[in-house]
């Protein structure tokens, strides 16, 4: 039990995964009773809308400032996530559209592979009933 604890104390900083997990589920068996609050996952990235006006416009008559060239980085990285985020959402939903055409197209073809081979069997039941079902295939070999 000591040689536990001393190998606890050298190798508190420095966990696996696995061992940072089995810590965690002791700590969480220890209150077996308290109620445990999952947090739900994001759906979706949101950024906030464009600007419909810039306040702060730098004047014709001087330079930029010093602290301009930060406004512009800020709103330039703003505007490149905004974009970034439209152009993953159009290809998230052609992805979609992909997948349901293909998943459309699959089942297409497996109904018509089904009525194919239904009509086939179809055809030899009623062949059998015409002759009577008392004939016997015969096997040929090879």
């Amino acid at each position: 039990m000591a040689e536990e604890e001393e190998i606890s104390k050298v190798n508190r900083h420095n966990l696996t995964s696995t061992q940072q997990t089995q810590k965690k589920l002791e700590k969480l068996f220890q209150k077996i009773d308290k109620p445990i609050v999952i947090p739900e996952t994001r759906k979706d990235k949101s950024v906030k809308a464009p600007k419909d006006f810039v306040r702060n416009v730098p004047g014709s008559s001087a330079g930029a400032g010093s602290g301009d060239f930060h406004v512009y980085r800020a709103h330039r990285r703003r505007e490149y996530a905004r974009i970034k985020n439209m152009d993953d959402a159009e290809r998230k939903e052609q992805e979609e559209q992909e997948y349901e055409n293909k998943i459309a197209r699959l089942k297409a073809e497996d109904e018509e592979r089904t009525a194919k081979k239904r009509a086939r069997r179809q055809k030899r039941k009623q062949a059998k009933e015409q002759t009577g079902g008392t004939e016997k295939k015969q096997k040929t070999d090879k």
